[in-house]
């Protein structure tokens, strides 16, 4: 009988010890698949009729985006932005045919997918992984943009960025992006100088500086070792 004893009390032990050492690892090893956000910012344009100075006449601009986090280095991201951009070529010395001045106002709407790449771990609460509750990245993609001018261009947007974990499901994020257009004409004006346009050439370009806040979910690890 005193044996018996001696062995529940053991097996006892040693489940209160696995559930110790085991919760904490189940707790630092939940992730999440998906993550949803928006933001606001800034945004400018480099094109016939303004060719040096993208802060010129900045526009305002916003964006929802989704991202599939494939782990903690790679993810992709799906979104939705506009902004306004705007141009006067009285603004800058640059001199065109016949001494002809040219402006315009505009608001874009683009669609894009683009694979971000981190150069950190990102994340936090896990020693094991060298998680990072901040990361730089870099992101490319392709997309397309409709201008209220009533023009459509594809575009190439490359993106510099940082992340910043403000706790295990919320995060902050700052980023640098570039349209490339490949095109001539989301201002509505093209060829001004009589050079003609092409799919890659005298091409305009559309920046965003964009600040936002995203949320992730879909649980992926709810026991350790585990993934559904």
């Amino acid at each position: 009988m005193r044996i018996s004893v001696i062995r529940y009390r053991e097996r006892l032990k040693a489940i209160v010890l696995a559930i110790v050492f085991i919760m904490p690892e189940c707790i630092v090893g939940q992730d999440y698949r998906f993550e949803a956000g928006g933001g606001l910012g800034i945004g400018g344009y480099l094109g016939d009729v303004n060719q040096s100075n993208v802060l010129k006449n900045p526009g305002f601009g916003g964006e929802a985006f989704f991202r599939y986090l494939i782990n903690k280095r790679f993810a992709v991201k799906a979104g939705l932005s506009t902004s306004g951009i705007s141009g006067n070529t009285a603004d800058f010395d640059n001199k065109f045919p016949d001494g002809a001045q040219y402006s315009f106002s505009a608001r874009y709407y683009d669609a894009a997918v683009a694979f971000e790449f981190n150069f950190l771990n990102f994340g936090m609460n896990d020693d094991y992984r060298k998680l990072k509750r901040i990361s730089p990245y870099l992101s490319l993609g392709i997309g397309g943009a409709y201008s209220s001018c009533k023009a459509f261009a594809l575009n190439i947007p490359i993106g510099f960025g940082a992340k910043y974990k403000i706790s295990r499901r919320w995060n902050l994020g700052l980023e640098m992006r570039a349209r490339m257009m490949l095109g001539d004409k989301i201002d509505g004006l093209t060829d001004l100088r009589g050079m003609k346009s092409s799919f890659m050439k005298n091409t305009d370009w559309c920046p965003t500086l964009m600040l936002s806040v995203s949320y992730e979910f879909g649980e992926i690890c709810k026991v350790c070792h585990y993934v559904d």
